[in-house]
């Protein structure tokens, strides 16, 4: 929480019950100073090394993607279902791929699965795809969210790689709509489309922001990634030349390892935009961001992407897209706070709540006196009311 270790007279001020916002809990702007001593002196370049990153091992954390051997098939497609422990919805976002798939030269569909021990994956498989179509490929443990998408990426054969989680789906026209972006723009390193984003009941949530209203290459793009995640994962697709040249996906991150991807990719190539809404992103609690959500393990994996993502910005450029992905991600925490408590989800409001003053280090002034902040401290009082309640 904010009042870790708070001084003797914010600790006596607690007791006494004085509601003033300056005195309610130590503030944030404290907390941040006393642990400052890792803020970055000097902006950080795209090859420099982090605070985080130096307190990690040596062990690389952007694998490498070789090239494929010469002479190796090459359809247009490789989609990729990592999956692990899959259940119906595995179902759903294979139907949806060989209902508009053209055959196997010129699409590869396989399923690379993490190791699960209490589902049959290959059963699944043989129910909804022909003999043979799609490739099964299992670990004998588990390799974690990161590496089961890296060997999704060693494994593809096609130009192309659509990676599709087991509980995502597209509609009819994707992989047409994405094809002609590529032809259009052969440069492009990569394409995505519009979400919709639905709960565990295929109830429409929201529909993922406009980017811009015809299809084309997207301008200004990299400020506008780098500011906070735009893309699901199921609607984007990335030539597989571009992974052999910038490496797979971060080892060291657990939850935004897809969005310092596509900073990385719009630092490097053109990114194709198809304003259709041909991908669906299912949101519901049992799946892998839920958990990390709950877990608190969210926040520092976003505070280290922020960093990571503002290194491929330059000078004024690169403080403002931070400030606003921090002020962003600062609202993000909050709202996540208000429904962990609606839900009554205190130890998970709690640890969410820890978090939202290293969000705040990024912001000018440190937020002192900012909304967000007297917002944080309604929401404190809410959680130690609810808190001795409970007890």
């Amino acid at each position: 929480m904010f009042n870790r270790h708070p001084p003797p007279s914010a600790r006596h001020r607690h007791r006494h019950g004085d509601r003033g916002i300056a005195e309610r809990f130590f503030l944030a702007r404290d907390w941040i100073h006393h642990h400052d001593d890792d803020a970055p002196s000097t902006p950080l370049g795209p090859g420099a090394r982090g605070p985080l990153e130096r307190r990690r091992d040596e062990t690389p954390v952007q694998p490498v993607i070789d090239p494929l051997p010469p002479g190796t098939g090459r359809p247009t497609y490789s989609v990729m279902l990592p999956t692990y422990e899959p259940e119906l919805p595995l179902e759903r976002a294979l139907a949806s791929v060989l209902a508009q798939a053209p055959a196997a030269d010129s699409m590869q569909i396989a399923v690379v699965d993490d190791g699960s021990r209490k589902v049959d994956v290959e059963s699944i498989v043989r129910r909804c795809s022909p003999p043979g179509r799609v490739e099964i490929h299992r670990h004998d443990h588990r390799i974690g969210l990161a590496g089961n998408w890296n060997r999704c990426l060693r494994l593809a054969r096609g130009r192309l790689v659509h990676i599709l989680h087991q509980d995502d789906s597209i509609l009819p026209g994707f992989y047409g709509r994405i094809e002609r972006g590529f032809l259009a723009a052969p440069d492009a390193g990569m394409a995505f489309c519009r979400s919709r984003i639905v709960d565990g009941h295929e109830r429409l949530i929201k529909t993922s922001s406009r980017q811009q209203w015809l299809p084309g290459i997207l301008s200004t793009w990299l400020p506008r990634i780098a500011q906070r995640q735009r893309v699901q994962t199921p609607a984007a697709v990335v030539a597989r030349s571009v992974y052999e040249r910038l490496g797979g996906f971060r080892s060291d991150l657990c939850h935004a390892l897809d969005w310092e991807m596509w900073v990385r990719i719009a630092a490097s190539y053109p990114v194709w935009y198809e304003p259709r809404v041909l991908a669906v992103y299912r949101r519901h609690g049992g799946n892998e961001s839920s958990r990390l959500l709950d877990s608190g393990a969210v926040w520092p994996d976003l505070l280290q992407a922020i960093e990571l993502n503002s290194r491929w910005l330059g000078g004024n450029e690169r403080q403002r897209v931070r400030e606003q992905s921090a002020r962003w991600y600062a609202g993000s925490a909050l709202r996540t706070v208000e429904k962990q408590l609606g839900r009554g989800e205190l130890e998970a409001a709690e640890r969410t709540l820890a978090h939202f003053p290293d969000l705040l280090r990024f912001l000018p002034g440190r937020g002192d006196s900012s909304p967000p902040l007297r917002r944080a401290g309604r929401l404190q009082d809410r959680l130690r009311t609810a808190l001795r309640r409970a007890a």
